[in-house]
Order: C-alpha cells, then structure tokens, then sequence
C-alpha cells in the first residue's frame, strides 16, 4: 500500500509444515520463489547474503523487504544485511521494524527473555498489535516496558485499522538518525553469533 509505483522484493522466512503467507501471495498473482526451508537464523551470515546479492542482481529491486517470521533475532538479520553490495554500492539499510502484541508483551519478555527482547532492542520502530484490547493504563504500563529495553525508538500504538500504510512508512523512516546509531553499535560489537551446520542456535527451535 506505501510503495505504489516501486519495484518490490518480499523475502520471508516462513517457519512451519505449511507456507500460510506464501499462499496467500499466490492467490494474489505474486510470484513466490522458495529458497530453502532452514530458520533464517541458521543460514544468515553466509547463504542469506549470497541469497540477497542474488535477489538483488536477478530483480533490481527499487526496496527489499526482509520478514524472518519472529524465529529469527532481529541483530542478526541486520548484521546480515550489512556488507551486501549490489553493483559496487552497499545496501542501505533503511528501517528495523518490528511487531509487538500489546496483550502478551510482559508475558513474552518473561518466557522468551533475550530472545524475544533482541526484537526490541534492535529495532527502530515499534509496531504495537492489538492495542484497541488494552486499557489506556495497560497500554501506557507495555509502552513503558518497550521504553525500558529501547527508549529511542518509534513506538506507534494507534490501533491498525486506523492507520494506513503510508502513515506506518512515515513513522519508520522518520528514525534513520536511529537506525545509523544501530548499524555502529552492531558493527562495534566483537562478539559474534555463528555456529557450524548441527549444532544449536539461539532461538531455541528445532532445525
């Protein structure tokens, strides 16, 4: 809906038994190229850059977006697509956004812990979901928690139906200064998340 008139790629990370989102592009008239069935997180470093280089060369996209499904960490979805270049130039990373349920927030942070709050930390805006099924209290309570773990970020708590897509995209781009402070802090870090075919990622699934 924001990008009328620009050439799109969608990649996706769809993680269970039956591609749901996949179909639904179908039904669409969208083509859908399936890469591989792995966790994003598992083949991030290595084959998603090559995967995007690919993407990038073969389509020539105007705009990228990058969906891992929420079963990939958000720093390292960022860290992949720094150093990818498309004709000599590096890819501009514009916009780490990422959805939170404004009902089960608190509950997530507790069982998912780092995981679910790398989510939180490294994005530029924050995209509340079922925020008209809160109290103003409630609502005010999870905006302070996200506050907590990200105080720079955009958070947009008007409920979906109210909004339209060009209204988010103003929201998420109106962060870059942000989103430049977050590609230097991940660029500075020494460590290092990686691990040979086999053995256990963090995000605690099963592969």
């Amino acid at each position: 809906e924001a990008f009328q008139g620009e050439k799109l790629v969608l990649i996706e990370n769809e993680f269970g038994e039956i591609g749901i989102d996949g179909g639904f592009l179908k039904d669409s008239g969208i083509q859908i190229t399936e890469m591989n069935s792995r966790c994003i997180c598992c083949s991030l470093v290595g084959d998603f850059g090559d995967a995007l280089g690919k993407v990038l060369d073969q389509f020539a996209p105007d705009r990228v977006i990058i969906e891992p499904s929420g079963v990939g960490k958000l720093s390292d979805v960022i860290k992949a697509v720094q150093g990818v270049k498309h004709h000599g130039e590096p890819v501009h990373l514009n916009s780490a956004t990422t959805v939170v349920d404004a009902v089960k927030s608190k509950m997530y942070m507790k069982n998912f812990g780092e995981f679910f709050n790398n989510q939180i930390e490294s994005a530029n805006t924050i995209i509340l979901s079922r925020s008209q099924k809160v109290s103003a209290e409630k609502l005010e309570t999870c905006v302070s928690d996200l506050k907590s773990h990200n105080g720079k970020a955009v958070i947009i708590t008007t409920p979906w139906d109210e909004l339209d897509g060009k209204q988010i995209l103003a929201a998420m781009e109106q962060k870059n200064v942000l989103m430049e402070e977050l590609l230097h802090s991940l660029e500075g870090e020494h460590e290092h998340h990686h691990h040979e075919h086999g053995e256990g990622c963090s995000c605690g699934h099963d592969h």
